[in-house]
């Protein structure tokens, strides 16, 4: 029984014998600019066209407003190489010897790969919500490798209702045809269920777009009429046809060079026009709208290529964390594509049609990135109520180096100055013999607040079994506080006494010793 594949199509063990390119043209030579004249109407026809499946002017407006707006142009390249930068792993199926060999010649294969190129293209799915990437393959070592792959352009595609898949326009197929196992990596970026000539992030932007671009004709033209004075020419009834041309001419000239040549006859006003009210900003505002609603609908978030009005550090940080959601997403969907249309068949070409199970998985690496500054404060707190701390761990955790020999250290303000063998040491600060004048002034109270606990307790012994005794003895708190007035004069505080007058003494010898080592 033969192996299919997604569409139901038999698998072949061997590869398939030409590239896209040698069956079709990679590219129209010609464009249609359908953004040109661009109208609600002709916007709901295009996008009618492609419900139809038809995608060729569909997908080249898309192309075009990407192009042309520059906003739209740099949020979909944000969007599409947020999962192209991040690190990328081949790992085998299982631990047979099997899969790890073709996982290890696809990792080869793979670093060596202009990667940013393809997957770049295959982001394009984003927008358009497909993209496919021809390939052809080539045999090295005894191996089939993917040797040439190319973008398909969108125009050329077509969306089959019955195979439920697209097909691709060539010469001598004008309905299509459906590229073989292994010609195409096929990725579907799906922003909302329906259609797939529905899915991408530019059906949404489209409308804006549209919007956005009306604002502007009307702001130009907005700025034509008020945005300059009017220069009227005076002349007197007597003056002749070349004195009125001249006079013509100037004032036409004061527009751009601020100079000209008339009659002491003749004369030129300078007219302010009055500006109407609220005029510009309402075109700005709908400038503005349509950057925020685009920018929303394709990054999930505004605050990473705007300013907020009303932003605050949490909001940017949750407006982080949504961003990170669509990149998870994004990533998963082409790890699942590029398993199935790039690492399925270079297994089943390498190793048969029966090892589609020993495909190795291609996996996107997404890690949160870490907040050093908020660890640093948390580590600090730590550090201050004793907690003992690696230094080697923090080395790590922040990518510092070990300082060389007799170099000089970074020190915190009020911290005596270390030798340079104890600060190359991992665990000098906490696992050293602490003396006088070599500790933090924080840690030096705490060891001092543990020293004077434990001389309070044992000085103190006698004086609290003798108030002990009272309290048990007492019958109510009126005769515990008699009794206690009685008690106090004949208590032996001396040894609480002297032990707050040492704890003093100390704390003043240790400021004066750290004081003195900081002047050095």
């Amino acid at each position: 029984m033969p192996i299919l594949d997604q569409f139901g199509n038999p698998i072949s063990g061997k590869p398939p014998a030409q590239h896209p390119s040698a069956v079709v043209g990679l590219s129209r030579p010609y464009a249609n600019y359908p953004s040109r004249g661009l109208t609600p109407e002709k916007l709901a026809r295009i996008i009618y066209e492609a419900d139809e499946g038809y995608l060729e002017q569909q997908a080249e407006l898309f192309s075009e407003m990407e192009e042309r707006d520059g906003v739209l142009s740099q949020i979909m390249q944000d969007r599409k190489l947020s999962a192209i930068g991040i690190e990328w792993r081949i790992e085998p199926a299982d631990n047979s010897p099997q899969a790890r060999r073709l996982a290890e010649a696809l990792r080869e294969w793979w670093d060596n790969s202009d990667r940013v190129s393809w997957m770049l293209d295959l982001q394009d799915a984003l927008g358009q919500g497909v993209s496919l990437v021809g390939m052809a393959w080539r045999r090295d070592g005894g191996m089939w490798f993917p040797g040439q792959l190319e973008h398909i352009d969108p125009r050329l595609l077509i969306w089959d209702t019955q195979q439920k898949r697209f097909l691709i326009q060539a010469e001598g197929y004008p309905q299509g045809y459906a590229p073989t196992f292994g010609q195409a990596i096929e990725h579907r970026y799906k922003a909302r269920s329906g259609s797939p000539t529905r899915a991408g992030l530019m059906r949404t932007n489209a409308w804006w777009y549209l919007f956005k671009h009306y604002a502007i004709k009307d702001w130009v033209v907005y700025a034509e009429v008020y945005g300059q004075p009017y220069r009227l020419g005076k002349y007197d009834p007597a003056t002749s046809k070349e004195e009125m041309e001249a006079l013509e001419r100037a004032v036409r000239a004061l527009g751009s060079d601020a100079a000209g040549i008339i009659s002491k006859d003749t004369e030129i006003e300078i007219i302010e026009v009055a500006k109407a009210t609220g005029g510009p900003e309402v075109y700005r505002g709908i400038y503005e709208i349509a950057n925020r609603e685009m920018t929303l609908a394709t990054l999930g978030q505004t605050l990473t290529t705007g300013e907020g009005e009303h932003g605050t550090q949490a909001l940017g940080r949750e407006h982080r964390r949504t961003r990170l959601d669509l990149l998870e997403a994004d990533v998963a969907a082409l790890s699942s594509t590029l398993r199935r249309d790039l690492a399925t068949p270079f297994a089943i070409f390498n190793a048969g049609t029966d090892s589609a199970r020993l495909a190795p998985k291609i996996i996107g690496i997404v890690e949160e990135p870490e907040d050093l500054a908020q660890q640093a404060k948390t580590l600090d707190i730590l550090q201050q109520m004793g907690y003992p701390i690696s230094l080697r761990w923090v080395a790590e955790k922040f990518g510092l180096p070990e300082p060389a020999q007799d170099e000089r250290i970074l020190l915190r303000l009020g911290t005596p100055q270390m030798a340079p063998q104890e600060a190359r040491s991992p665990l000098a600060a906490l696992e050293r013999e602490l003396r006088p004048g070599m500790m933090s002034g924080q840690q030096f109270i705490f060891e001092m607040i543990g020293a004077a606990t434990e001389a309070a307790a044992q000085g103190l012994s006698p004086v609290l079994a003798r108030l002990l005794q009272e309290i048990e003895a007492a019958q109510s708190p009126q005769q515990l506080r008699e009794r206690l007035i009685e008690l106090f004069p004949d208590l032996d505080t001396r040894a609480l006494r002297q032990l707050v007058e040492a704890g003093w003494l100390m704390a003043e010898l240790a400021g004066m010793l750290a004081q003195r080592e900081d002047s050095r």
